[in-house]
């Protein structure tokens, strides 16, 4: 007599015969119907993958995604909801509204709260995300349960980079984008005094992009982080996260453990903890 499953035993068997067996009928190929460009004004995850995978990478993370958002996202108290995020001018006006959605909202797990991009790039597709699904923080949860549980849960995924917002790739629309990602990481404005102070980082990632250069785009930023911080290469409390793709830029605010987190690379989140099994066994 079988008994059923627990989540467990279905992680463990996330890539035998039988599980492929079973949902081969059931599978979707999200990466037929994926639409084909970002937007500004939009949240979402890049993702690099291994070459000629980019299919096989959109559907294991679309299995992944959706079970990780069981696990943040009260669904009993979560509805439909398909306007856009919208980043509001502090962090504490996002958290109460998040708050206040939250609590009217009716269960579903329809959402559709991940929508795969073929931005048509080599090892790199987007996901786009909906709210109340917030990329900086599912990504860190993401990676920090992963490095927990040691579960290698994907073949073919690498690096995961959340995107809070995104907005048009010029120098005066990354100004406008850093004046509203910074105050909901930094404390407030940058010109208040009275607000605590930061190490931070900042991490370009530049791809099919000729528009801002490296240089550039860590100058405007950093100007505009506000005096009261310092830069640190190693020892950030915040690592400030953009991504030229194209015609538009997108960024994120992760925390210090970036390093710890492997960069939010899966693979190599999965090798370290084989590798850590592997030395207390010894």
């Amino acid at each position: 007599m079988s008994s059923a499953p627990g989540k467990a035993s279905k992680r463990k068997g996330h890539f035998s015969d039988d599980s492929k067996r079973d949902k081969k009928s059931k599978k979707i190929n999200y990466w037929k119907s994926a639409s084909s460009t970002i937007h500004p004004g939009v949240s979402g995850i890049f993702v690099t993958c291994n070459r000629n995978h980019e299919k096989q990478c959109a559907q294991e993370l679309m299995d992944l995604f959706n079970e990780e958002a069981e696990k943040q996202i009260n669904f009993d108290d979560v509805a439909a909801d398909d306007e856009e995020y919208d980043v509001k001018k502090n962090k504490e006006d996002v958290e109460a509204a998040v708050m206040k959605e939250l609590a009217g909202l009716s269960k579903t797990k329809d959402k559709n709260l991940f929508t795969p991009v073929n931005i048509d790039c080599e090892c790199v597709l987007f996901f786009r995300t909906k709210k109340p699904v917030d990329p900086t923080s599912f990504v860190h949860a993401l990676c920090t349960h992963a490095l927990e549980s040691g579960t290698k849960s994907t073949r073919h995924t690498l690096r995961l980079s959340p995107v809070a917002l995104t907005a048009p790739a010029t120098a005066e629309d990354l100004i406008a984008l850093t004046n509203k990602i910074i105050p909901l990481y930094f404390g407030g404005h940058k010109d208040d005094d009275s607000a605590p102070s930061f190490k931070f980082a900042i991490r370009p990632t530049i791809r099919n992009h000729n528009t801002l250069t490296r240089e550039q785009v860590i100058q405007l930023v950093a100007a505009n982080v506000g005096s009261r911080h310092s830069v640190d290469l190693t020892s950030y409390d915040r690592l400030i996260i953009i991504e030229c793709f194209k015609n538009i830029v997108g960024m994120s605010v992760v925390p210090g453990d970036f390093e710890k987190l492997k960069r939010f690379n899966l693979q190599q989140i999965f090798e370290s903890t084989e590798a850590a099994k592997d030395a207390t066994s010894e």
